[in-house]
């Protein structure tokens, strides 16, 4: 419910509020899920989508791709926002490893 409205509509919100207060990753907002359900949802398609064993080109937005690189690459222990590639790029993952685009 929070989608395409501005920090200034939702500052008052005591919904609003609670959601952004604290751990962000673990607290789920009204009628949508956390940072957490949200990586699990994503790894899962991810690794469906590895068992095919083929060449794949997922095209989404920075929070899947982040989201997906942290899991993949926690060992660089960069956080969430390090991960989001600027708009129009990405990253290509072979072999374990990983390219910037």
């Amino acid at each position: 419910i929070f989608e395409m409205h501005s920090y200034e509509e939702l500052k008052d919100d005591p919904d609003y509020q609670n959601w952004i207060s604290g751990d962000n990753q673990a607290n789920v907002p009204p009628k949508g899920e956390s940072g957490n359900q949200m990586k699990a949802r994503v790894m899962k398609t991810f690794y469906e989508l590895a068992e095919e064993k083929m060449d794949a080109v997922v095209v989404s937005h920075g929070g899947v791709i982040a989201a997906i690189m942290e899991e993949l690459f926690s060992e660089e222990e960069k956080n969430l926002y390090q991960w989001q590639p600027k708009p129009g790029h990405g990253y290509l993952i072979e072999n374990n490893k990983y390219t910037t685009l």
